[in-house]
């Protein structure tokens, strides 16, 4: 079996109505949730294909530019832990993801087994969920709280700068909800010195079982502010990180509660592997993509024991659509663990008809 071709596609899928920032507010995130996705398609010479997604704001041509590498190879005799174009810490590890996906999602359908097996095996069969927003007005949050309530979510995840109305938003929802919706609080390290944590922290006391975690409150390179932080906050204290080194060293300096990681399938295994080793819980980090990628995540979240944790794979919450054919299982805050080979996941040709955008 050999890849006979590769094909790529850019697409810009909109977000629901007021589903991440409130519409007054544009946000530090910015639009980032606008920017094209790249979708990749590798075809095998038998006619099996394996499908990819890069993580947003890579390149179409960044993309592409690796085909010629894994064309006329055979998927079965590529080192899996170290794929042709770098690896997932090089320029190229957004083209890494979505090379790595498609191959697995590639090998799988050949072999008659869901990614996870290949992965070294189930240690769940549904994965938490979350609900994911940007910054926004107290009374757009409770509403955002209510949705995911009725989802059956137990978290939401929401953006947060320095000086945004982050006590007034969990009151409002306390008010809404209760305490059936915890919140986590990602501040993507824009508070700028503890002193401005612990002032939020004061006026979150009455809300604490509101609290899912504070992540990234502060800048991930002062380990020594988040083990101050957690020394003195009343609520767990998370770091999102990717290089197997900051895992490392946030583990040894005790300096979170709990870990966000991502990036490829492979590389959350060994990071996840690192926390597990130390105890600590993780969650599946998200860049707000599309079927294709939530599949993988879904996969790489079942196959590691450490992610017990909401991960931030949002389904259709998020987006009017998830170019996949059939949505993703969810059911009361869990997404089922696909069972079809590969990655259990088929391209929606109609929906990347309407989606697709040329690159510039």
């Amino acid at each position: 079996m050999k890849i006979a071709e590769i094909e790529t596609f850019r697409v810009r899928v909109p977000l629901h109505p007021v589903s991440w920032h409130s519409a007054s507010i544009e946000g530090w995130s910015g639009a980032w949730w606008d920017l094209p996705i790249v979708l990749l398609r590798m075809t095998t010479d038998s006619g099996l294909n394996g499908l990819g997604e890069a993580p947003k704001g890579v390149a179409e041509s960044t993309v592409r530019q690796y085909a010629p590498l894994f064309k006329g190879r055979d998927p079965f005799d590529l080192n899996w832990q170290h794929l042709p174009i770098g690896d997932v810490w090089s320029h190229a590890s957004g083209a890494y993801q979505a090379y790595e996906m498609a191959l697995y999602d590639l090998v799988g359908k050949a072999l008659g087994l869901p990614v996870y097996q290949l992965l070294g095996g189930a240690y769940r069969s549904r994965v938490r969920g979350s609900l994911c927003s940007g910054q926004m007005w107290p009374d757009d949050a409770a509403r955002r709280a209510r949705q995911a309530a009725e989802l059956g979510i137990d978290v939401l995840k929401m953006k947060a700068n320095l000086g945004d109305p982050v006590v007034e938003r969990i009151s409002a929802i306390n008010k809404a909800v209760g305490t059936a919706v915890r919140v986590t609080v990602d501040a993507g390290q824009h508070l700028q010195h503890p002193t401005h944590v612990l002032e939020i922290a004061r006026g979150l006391e009455p809300y604490l079982d509101n609290i899912e975690c504070f992540e990234d409150p502060v800048s991930r390179s002062n380990l020594d502010w988040y083990v101050l932080l957690r020394e003195k906050l009343n609520f767990p204290l998370a770091l999102h990180l990717g290089n197997h080194q900051d895992v490392i060293n946030a583990v040894k300096r005790e300096a979170c509660d709990y870990l966000n990681l991502g990036r490829s399938m492979n590389d959350f295994k060994k990071g996840t592997a690192i926390a597990e080793a130390a105890g600590m819980p993780v969650w599946h980090g998200s860049g707000v993509g599309l079927g294709i990628s939530e599949a993988s995540h879904i996969h790489a979240c079942a196959a590691t024991k450490a992610t017990t944790l909401s991960s931030d794979i949002v389904g259709e919450t998020l987006r009017v659509d998830d170019l996949i054919v059939r949505p993703l299982e969810f059911e009361d805050g869990y997404f089922k663990v696909p069972q079809e080979p590969g990655l259990g996941v088929e391209l929606d040709e109609e929906a990347l008809e309407q989606f697709g955008v040329r690159e510039s």
